[in-house]
C-alpha cells in the first residue's frame, strides 16, 4: 500500500460511490502523495471529471483488469485498429529492459542495420528486436550480438499474449489490419498524457513536462521533435546531480492532443515588464494543462497595462522619472500636512494609492521606461487640486518664506516633524518672535547656520535664542568671521 501505484484501486472505489478517498476507511492508509498522483493521473486519463467523480470512460476502463493506463491504451487501440501491437507496446514497458545500452561500434552498426531506425518513437525499435528474438524462438544466443535481452523479450511475449486475452474478454478487436505508426503514437499518448514533454530547445535534451516538472531526454531515444510523451521516467544521478531520465519516447503532434484532450488547454495573455529590455511586453502563451507549448511575444498591449506596470517599477526605483524630483514629494508633503491642519479646507490627500494613480497617468501611452524617463510630470501632479486649492497651499503651507533681509529660505517639510528651514545668522537680524505658517497656527523650526553653514543652533523661539545663546555664540563666530556683519 505505501509503495504501489494506487490509480486502480482508487478508480475502483470512485466506481464504488466513494468520492473522498481520502477520508476512505483503509485498513493501512496510503501515502497522502501517492494518492494525489493516482488522483491526478486518473484525471489525465479521463477516468475522472474535474470534480473527481468517475465518468462513463473511467467506468468502461474499470472492467479491465489492468492498469487503468493500459486499459486506455486498450479502448483507444480498439477504435484505431491496433489492438495487437498496442499489447506488445504496453507489455514493453513492463519488466526487464528489453535492449541494453550498444556495446561498441560494432552492435550499434548492426542494430541500425537489422532493427533499423525510427524517429518517432523508441518503442518501434524495442517492437523491431521484439521480433528479431521471437523469430529466433527467444535464443539468447542469436540475440546477444544486437545486445537483446532474450528472457525479456519472451517474458514481453507472455504479458502480450495476457493483455490479448484481456481485450478479448473485453470485445476488443485483436485483429490487426493495416497499422499505421500514427495509429500506435496515438494509442501511446492515450495511455500517457501525464508524460507530454516539450523540449526547451533544439540543442538540449532538457524538457518541460505536464504538472511543473522538468526532465532530460536519454540520449540513445531515437526522438528528435520537440513534442514528445515519454513511457518512462526515472531517477538517475548525473555528473554528481539527480536528473530526471526521460525514456521510452514517442514523438506526438498538437493536434493528436487536441482530439483526445480537448479540455486540456487553454490560450493566456500576458502583459509583463522585461527588467533587460526596459519595456512592457505581452506575452500569448498556448498550454496543454500548465505545459507551455507556443508563446509569441509583442510590444503591443494595453495602454493601461502598460502604464500600470512601468508605474511598478517606477515606484521599485528601477526606473527612476527624471523630473520626480524631492521638489514633488515636498509638494504632496505640503498638501498632507495643509489637509491636517485645516480639515476644513476639505483637501484631497495623496496617499500612497493616489501617489500611484498619479504615476500611472504620467506614463500613460507609454511602454518603455526611455518613454517616460524625461516625461513633465508638475502638470500631472498639480492637477490633483483645482486653482483656488493651489492657492490655498501656497498661502499656508508655501515652499519658501521670505525673511528680513529679502532672503527666502526653503521650508522643508516631514511627516513626523515641525516644518524647518535652515538660515545663516546675519539672515535672522531684525526676527526676534516665532516664524509660523499655516495661517499662524504653525511655528517653524529654525537650524541656525554658522558663516560655513554648519548648524549651531536649532529653535522654535527666537527671542530666547538671542538673549541666551546669541552673545556666546557671536564671540566665537566673530573671531573666526570677522568680515561677516555681527550685531
Amino acid at each position: 500500500m505505501k509503495r504501489l501505484d494506487l490509480a486502480e484501486v482508487v478508480l475502483t472505489l470512485k466506481a464504488s460511490d466513494v468520492e473522498d478517498v481520502a477520508a476512505f476507511r483503509w485498513l493501512e492508509p496510503p501515502d497522502a502523495r501517492g494518492l494525489e498522483r493516482a488522483l491526478t493521473l486518473l484525471t489525465d486519463l479521463g477516468a475522472l471529471d474535474s470534480v473527481g467523480s468517475i465518468t462513463p470512460l473511467g467506468r468502461r476502463m474499470l472492467a479491465f483488469p489492468a492498469h487503468p493506463r493500459y486499459a486506455r491504451m486498450l479502448l483507444a487501440a480498439h477504435e484505431l485498429g491496433c489492438v495487437r501491437p498496442v499489447a506488445l507496446i504496453a507489455a514493453l514497458t513492463q519488466g526487464r529492459n528489453l535492449l541494453r545500452r550498444a556495446e561498441g561500434k560494432q552492435m550499434q552498426e548492426d542494430r541500425e542495420s537489422l532493427l533499423g531506425e525510427n524517429a518517432e518513437s523508441d518503442f518501434f525499435t524495442l517492437m523491431r528486436a521484439h521480433r528479431f528474438a521471437e523469430q529466433r524462438n527467444f535464443n539468447p544466443q542469436a540475440c546477444r550480438p544486437l545486445g537483446i535481452n532474450a528472457i525479456a523479450a519472451r517474458e514481453a511475449a507472455a504479458l502480450t499474449d495476457q493483455f490479448l486475452r484481456i481485450a478479448k474478454d473485453e470485445d476488443l478487436n485483436i485483429e490487426s489490419g493495416n497499422v499505421t505508426d500514427e495509429a500506435l503514437q496515438r494509442c501511446v499518448l492515450a495511455g500517457f498524457p501525464d508524460m507530454v514533454a516539450m523540449r526547451l530547445d533544439s540543442g538540449t535534451l532538457r524538457c518541460a513536462l505536464v504538472h511543473a516538472r522538468r526532465g532530460v531526454l536519454a540520449r540513445e531515444s531515437v526522438v528528435s521533435t520537440p513534442l514528445l510523451v515519454a513511457s518512462e521516467v526515472r531517477e538517475v544521478e548525473i555528473r554528481g546531480e539527480v536528473e530526471t531520465l526521460l525514456t521510452l519516447a514517442t514523438a506526438i503532434r498538437e493536434e493528436w492532443l487536441r482530439e483526445l484532450f480537448p479540455d486540456g488547454f487553454a490560450e493566456t495573455a500576458e502583459v509583463y515588464f522585461d527588467a533587460t529590455l526596459r519595456r512592457v511586453l505581452a506575452k500569448r502563451q498556448t498550454r496543454f494543462r500548465d505545459l507551455v507549448l507556443h508563446a509569441e511575444q509583442s510590444d503591443k498591449v494595453p495602454a493601461e497595462q502598460a502604464a500600470a506596470l512601468l508605474a511598478r517599477e517606477v515606484e521599485a526605483g528601477t526606473c527612476p522619472l527624471k523630473n520626480w524630483d524631492n521638489a514633488v514629494d515636498q509638494w504632496i508633503l505640503r498638501l498632507n500636512q495643509l489637509a491636517n491642519w485645516y480639515p476644513e479646507f476639505e483637501l484631497p490627500k495623496i496617499g500612497d494609492d493616489d501617489r500611484r494613480m498619479l504615476v500611472e497617468q504620467i506614463c500613460l501611452g507609454a511602454t518603455s521606461y526611455k518613454d517616460i524617463k524625461e516625461r513633465q510630470v508638475w502638470p500631472t501632479v498639480k492637477s490633483w487640486l483645482s486653482p483656488a486649492q493651489q492657492d490655498l497651499l501656497e498661502k499656508y503651507a508655501p515652499e519658501r518664506i521670505e525673511l528680513p533681509n529679502g532672503r527666502k529660505a526653503k521650508i522643508t517639510y516631514d511627516t513626523k516633524a515641525a516644518p524647518t528651514i535652515a538660515t545663516r545668522i546675519q539672515d535672522l537680524y531684525g526676527v526676534d518672535t516665532e516664524i509660523r505658517i499655516g495661517g499662524n497656527r504653525v511655528p517653524v523650526v529654525i537650524q541656525v547656520l554658522a558663516p560655513n553653514h554648519r548648524p549651531i543652533q536649532i529653535t522654535s523661539n527666537l527671542a530666547t535664542f538671542w538673549k541666551d545663546s546669541y552673545p556666546k555664540i557671536k564671540q566665537e563666530l566673530q573671531r573666526k568671521y570677522p568680515r561677516h556683519e555681527w550685531r
